[in-house]
């Protein structure tokens, strides 16, 4: 039986591969946002992957942790867009970036955002998230096309 991750965020800090991963999805971000921002980004991605991430599944730990500091730092910059008011602004080598933000945003108000993201991003068939979920398939099916729905309905309103 899967079973929720058994580590401290000590653990994970002392962990070289965790902080190498996170360290490098935050360098990604660093023309955008500040040292001290990456790194909140790094321990809000960690505390949430240390509290959802489930032993045992198919994606890794720190697979988990990189998708999360990526999330984060999406956030964290599109927040610091909001804040100075330049997303009123066209910029056209940003243009896509501030697309990629605006649905995130969306997907993370979904009720299972991780499911659209493997789905989607990662690519995974309904079978492979059924078997690294440890549910059938026709529950994932149910769950995908209640998770788009709310996407649509949000995405439209």
């Amino acid at each position: 039986m899967n079973k929720k991750l058994n580590t401290s965020i000590d653990d994970c800090l002392k962990n070289e591969d965790v902080i190498r991963v996170a360290n490098k999805a935050a360098s990604s971000f660093s023309s955008s946002l500040s040292r001290d921002e990456m790194q909140t980004c790094i321990l809000s991605a960690l505390w949430k992957a240390k509290s959802k991430y489930i032993e045992g599944s198919k994606c890794k730990f720190t697979s988990y942790v990189h998708r999360g500091v990526v999330f984060e730092c999406l956030t964290q910059r599109k927040f610091n867009l909001a804040k100075t008011n330049q997303l009123n602004f066209n910029v056209p080598d940003k243009k896509d970036d501030l697309e990629r933000i605006d649905m995130l945003d969306e997907i993370q108000q979904c009720d299972d955002p991780e499911l659209i993201y493997d789905r989607f991003y990662n690519n995974m068939t309904i079978k492979e998230i059924a078997e690294s979920r440890g549910v059938c398939g026709e529950t994932i099916r149910i769950r995908l096309k209640k998770n788009l729905k709310k996407l649509r309905h949000s995405m439209v309103n």
